[in-house]
Formats: structure tokens, sequence, C-alpha cells
């Protein structure tokens, strides 16, 4: 199925990088994702032509092996990530999930392919997002407990029109003129 995906090359300084460190990332998040070597440690992010944003704004999303939201240290090459497994989803965890994401959208929309994403830091810190194709494009969710709708995130090829994007259920119209 993912035979013709090209797989990234990391980016960044990534030497001096432990043997034990996973910089190759699986199907089909290597078509749109590629690990960076950053002076904060390694992280998933876009790989370029693709943009990972929060829905309304560019707001990027990246995936920190150092698993923390604010102040992270400069460990450089010395916070990687050990597991990276992307593993794809259906039944009772795909519904949960997907209802979880699809939350305040066009119910009509199109069913995409789900896949759970599990990684592991050096540090032994976890986290879990799911993520949804719907070919041209992605939408992603961090998953802890349960997944949050406000933690929804796109995922959009540069280059190509995205197809099936999910729209608001609410009505688009336009405030009336004096």
């Amino acid at each position: 199925m993912f035979g013709d995906a090209v797989y990234a090359t990391p980016v960044g300084d990534c030497v001096g990088t432990p043997p034990d460190a996973i910089i190759e990332l699986p199907p089909p998040l290597n078509e749109w994702g590629q690990i960076a070597c950053t002076p904060y440690g390694h992280l998933i992010g876009n790989k370029e032509g693709w943009i990972w944003s929060y829905p309304g704004g560019y707001a990027p999303v990246f995936v920190p092996s150092q698993m923390v939201r604010t102040e992270p240290k400069e460990l450089g090459n010395k916070s990687y990530f050990t597991n990276i497994k992307m593993t794809k989803v259906d039944g009772k965890e795909f519904q949960e999930a997907y209802s979880a994401f699809h939350a305040d959208l066009d119910p009509k929309e199109t069913i995409p392919v789900g896949y759970r994403l599990d990684v592991t830091s050096v540090s032994g810190k976890t986290l879990k997002l799911y993520f949804f194709d719907y070919g041209n494009s992605a939408w992603g969710i961090w998953c802890r407990d349960e997944c949050d709708p406000k933690l929804r995130f796109m995922i959009l090829d540069m280059a190509k029109r995205p197809g099936n994007v999910p729209q608001e259920d609410t009505p688009k119209t336009s405030p009336a003129r004096p």
C-alpha cells in the first residue's frame, strides 16, 4: 500500500544521535512528516511542502521528544524517540477517536482511514495521537486519556487542493450589508 512512499530524511544537525534513536517515520506518517534534529531535541513535524497547523490561523504543530509544553531544555540529540509506531485502527477504537475529532464538523463527511501514532521518548514518556487520512490532506488529534476536539489539527499538502476536508457544521452566510 505504501510501496511508493518517499521516506523523508531527517533535517537539522543529527550528528551524534545515539544508535537507538528512531529517525525514520513509518507510513503513512512519512508522507506528511519527518524527524527534525533541533537544539531542543528531535521532533516530528511537517515534511517540506506540507503544513501541520491548528485550524483558524497558522499555529504550527509538532511532536517534541522532550514531551513538554513549555520551557524545553537545550538537549540537542540527547532527546530523541525510542519508539514510533503507526497503527491502522478500526472498530470501537476508530469510532471513539473519530467521534471526538469530528465533533461539530459536517456529519456527511467522507469517512477517512484512521491511524494511531504511539511515540516513546528516551525519557520514557509516551504520547498518543490519532490521524485521519483523507487522501490529499489529513487531520490529527492529540489524545491522552481522551481525545479533545480542541486539539485537532490540519495536515495540508501545499501542492494539492485538499479533498474531503471536514467543514464545521454551521450555516455559511454572509452578514447583511446595510
